[in-house]
Parts: structure tokens; C-alpha cells; sequence
């Protein structure tokens, strides 16, 4: 007696896809302006801990440390975007020429290439956010400083 094999589908979403070289440069540019971003928070915390800036009210040096650092992060915040663009034109420019060269372009493709590209920008803004609020934290410590 045959025993009927039971009917498989492929559900397109499980299946992983090989990252392009700009993509894995990227994702390590990420990796790196998070390592950055965490240095300088180190120092900036190895100079006065969270909930202690009062120690460190009248050093001028540790006032021009914070305002290097808050100017320095605003710096890598553009740099992340600005690699991101580079990344989405190119990765847009090899979609394209995958499409063109598939002759079909199948709704599948398209929402492939789109996926592809919102998962590129949530990596973006994740470490944007991540610098974001690291310079916001080191803005304020310049502030309560001024103040006090």
C-alpha cells in the first residue's frame, strides 16, 4: 500500500539569505559606534558616577571632557546615517539588478528587497538611539554642572 506524502510549503520567511559585503561592513560599523559610544561613557562615569556629578562641580577639565564627548557622539550619530544611506542606495541598486536580471518580478521579490531594507534602518536607528541617548545623558551632566 503507497502511503501519500504529506504536502510541504515553504514559508519564505524562515529562510535565511546571505548577508552582502556591504551589509556585514555595515553591521560591524554598527558594532563599533556602540563600542565607542559605550567608552565614552565609561569615562565620563569614571570621572563622576551616576548620582555623584557634585564631586566634580568646579573641574573645568571634566566640564571640557563632557562637552568633547556630547560634540564627538553628535559627530557619530550623522556618520551612522550617512553610512546608512550609502548602504540602502547600494543594497537598492543590487535589488534592482537581481529583479532585472530574474525577468519575473514576483510581489514575493519586492517584499523580500522591503524587508530587507526595514530591517537595515530598525539596526540604524537602534544605535542611533543607543548614541542619542548616551549624548543626552552627557549633555545633561554639562548642564547641571553649569548650574551648580
Amino acid at each position: 500500500m503507497l502511503q501519500e506524502l504529506p504536502e510541504t510549503t515553504w514559508d519564505l520567511r524562515t529562510i535565511g539569505h546571505p548577508l552582502s559585503a556591504s551589509l556585514r561592513i555595515y553591521i560591524l560599523f554598527l558594532f563599533v559606534v556602540c563600542i565607542v559610544a559605550c567608552i565614552k561613557l565609561v569615562r565620563v562615569w569614571r570621572g563622576a558616577l551616576p548620582f555623584r556629578l557634585h564631586h566634580q562641580a568646579k573641574n573645568p577639565n571634566y566640564l571640557e571632557l563632557l562637552q568633547a564627548s556630547a560634540v564627538s557622539l553628535k559627530q557619530w550619530i550623522s556618520c551612522v546615517f550617512l553610512g546608512w544611506g550609502f548602504v540602502v542606495s547600494i543594497s537598492l541598486s543590487e535589488d534592482c539588478d537581481r529583479l532585472l536580471a530574474s525577468k519575473g518580478t514576483g510581489s514575493f521579490l519586492v517584499l523580500y528587497f522591503i524587508q530587507e531594507l526595514s530591517s537595515l534602518l530598525t539596526m540604524t536607528l537602534l544605535v542611533v538611539l543607543f548614541v542619542f541617548l548616551v549624548r543626552w545623558h552627557i549633555v545633561n551632566r554639562i548642564e547641571h554642572l553649569r548650574h551648580s
